[in-house]
């Protein structure tokens, strides 16, 4: 699973960017800046991209991947029953 490792919208906020600046240049969108705000994960590699370039960041900075049981049963188990 994938986690934010800084709180995003605190760090978009330090350099000037709130939902309205985000809204009004387009960077990001208002279901985007929602899914910062509740630590949504889920967003495109574009999105992403952008996040980087105006945090001056790179993707490890932003996100970590957590292993999860859901992930070992559904993910994992499901390439050791392909091997057997």
């Amino acid at each position: 699973m994938l986690e934010y490792k800084i709180e995003v919208i605190k760090e978009l906020n330090k350099i000037g960017i709130n939902t309205t600046k985000a809204k009004e240049t387009g960077i990001f969108g208002q279901d985007t800046m929602r899914k910062f705000k509740n630590g949504d994960t889920r967003i495109s590699l574009e999105v992403l991209n952008r996040l980087c370039c105006v945090l001056e960041m790179q993707p490890r900075d932003i996100i970590k991947y957590v292993e999860t049981d859901n992930d070992r049963e559904n993910i994992i188990s499901k390439l050791c029953e392909k091997s057997d």
